[in-house]
This record gives structure tokens, sequence and C-alpha cells, in this order.
């Protein structure tokens, strides 16, 4: 039996990928792709208005020239102003990439979206904005989170056009999703790069902390039930005055909590507004903590008139 010569069909192989990939690029094909925009401003002046993070470029060329948009070509929009006053234009996107990218015959941008940018130059502020969580945290079961999200620091230095400020009260983390979890997450995190090609951040990360402790139960009773904006000339009786109440939370949350950490009420407003003699109370707990049960479930309630 004559011996097999692997050597023949491993070149014959890589003789025909070579003649396939030599014939399909030199077809011509379209494609999209994301470009990020930058608009640069000399200080004391900002950027404002619809200014998006992305443009979506088409380009239209032969295959091997479209190589070129994954290797030397730099794929950005950048933009620089130097202002002297506050103003307004209108930039052409398509116009622009075309006399700034350097691109070839055989590779053509056909269409950008969106087309224009409507930029406007106000003037430059800073300011600090606490940090706004974005994070989901989805514990194994037996467990869960304990409190708040701690950020270190827990707010950031900000700047940017002063009409663009004014409406933001805090910044956003990026959008995490932590699944699976039970131990405690300390790590560090990036900030949304939301507005970030138009705003000057003082940094663009941040120290997390997610506390993380297996779920227990207990019960507290003897919680006294008030009834806040009851008017000098009323007192409200209530039958009775105080409840038992079951919280789940992490074991060692719960054991750190007493009775004055959990506020019952019942509004005087909705007393008012009731018809059928009794109402639920309302509870204020620690963050983390849910109620399980309550004893008993409904309050009877007097309106007296003081003497």
């Amino acid at each position: 039996m004559a011996k097999f010569r692997y050597h023949i069909v491993l070149a014959s192989f890589l003789l025909s990928a070579v003649l396939w990939f030599s014939l399909n690029l030199n077809q011509t094909y379209e494609i999209e792709k994301t470009v990020p925009v930058r608009i640069n401003i000399n200080k004391p002046y900002a950027v404002s208005g619809n200014i998006p993070l992305n443009l979506e470029v088409k380009f239209r060329g032969v295959g091997w020239n479209l190589i070129r948009l994954f290797t030397s070509l730099n794929l950005e929009f950048t933009y620089d102003i130097n202002a002297r006053k506050k103003d307004q234009f209108v930039i052409l996107t398509k116009e622009y990439l075309d006399n700034n990218m350097g691109l070839s015959q055989n590779l053509q941008i056909i269409g950008v979206y969106p087309e224009t940018l409507n930029v406007k130059i106000e003037n430059y502020e800073e300011k600090y904005v606490k940090i706004n969580s974005r994070l989901q945290v989805l514990c194994k079961e037996g467990y869960q989170v304990v409190g708040k999200p701690e950020f270190e620091p827990d707010s950031i230095k900000i700047g940017g056009a002063v009409d663009i400020l004014k409406s933001l009260d805090h910044f956003n983390t990026r959008t995490i999703v932590f699944d699976n979890v039970n131990a405690g997450i300390i790590r560090n995190i990036n900030l949304s790069d939301s507005l970030t090609n138009i705003l000057w951040l003082s940094q663009n990360e941040i120290a997390l902390k997610i506390n993380i402790e297996p779920t227990a139960e207990k019960e507290f009773g003897n919680i006294e039930i008030k009834v806040p904006e009851t008017p000098e000339d009323k007192e409200v009786l209530l039958i009775p005055q105080s409840v038992s109440i079951q919280l789940k939370g992490g074991v060692n949350q719960l054991a750190k909590i007493d009775n004055t950490q959990i506020l019952a009420r019942i509004d005087y407003r909705k007393i008012l507004a009731d018809s059928t003699g009794s109402l639920t109370p309302v509870f204020d707990i620690p963050p983390g903590c849910t109620v399980i049960s309550v004893k008993p479930e409904t309050i009877q309630y007097v309106i007296k008139k003081k003497y």
C-alpha cells in the first residue's frame, strides 16, 4: 500500500485557501463601523448640544482595503475648537470624515449617522456630584446584599458646559451585573462613559465595596406605632399600640439591630381617608432588610378630641 502523503494534502489545502481569499478579497463590500466622537475645546469654554458618543459609519471598498479599517486606520472623529466666544454651529459628519481620514479611492464612506452634529459653545464650570449606582447583584440562594454599595470616593468633580452641569446632580457607574454571589465584593469599577466626550471627570474609576451575608430571620417585639401629622387638638388611640415584626436580612446585620432602628407609623391623613376602621402600619427598616410578617397585621384606631 502506497504511503499516504500528508504534506501533499496540506499543501493543496493551503493553496486552495490562498486562492479563495485572493478571489474574495478582490470583491467590493460594504461594512459598518462605530467611530467614537471627541470634541476638544480650549478653556474657559465647553461644548454643549446633542453630541453622541459614537457615529455609525458605512464604508464601501475592496476587501483588501477594508482590512485597513481593522489595522492601520485610526477610526476616531476628533474635532478641535479654538473658541473665543460663545457660539453655535453645525458639523457635517461625512464631509469632515472624508476630508480628515485620508481614505483611498478604493475605500469610501457612503453614509454616516447622525449626518450632523449641533455644537453649542458655552462657558466652562466645575462642580462635585454624587456617584449613583447602576449595579445589580444576584446572590446565591441563602445569601443577600446587606446595606447599600459603598463608593470611595462617593463623589467626583466634573467640568463642562454650564447648561449641562445644571442638569446633573449625580454621575452613574457603568451598568454591571454580579451573578451567583456568596461573598463580599471589593474591586475597582469604571464610571459611565455617558457624556465623557464633552465632560471632564476628575477620575474615571472608583473603589466599590458591597457587603454580602448569609440570610437569616429574626423577630422584634413591642415595636411602638406612631401617628405623625396628628393635629394638636386631636389624639389617636391605636388598638394595639405596638406590633411584633419578623425581618429577613443578613445574619450579622440582624444581630446588630435593635427596636430603635425599626419605626412603625400610620399617617394621620390615611386615617382620615379610611372607611374600614383599621389600617396596616408602614415600617422604616435598615437597608437590605425585608418584612416577612407583622402581628397583628392591621391596627384599629379611634380619633379623640383633646379637652
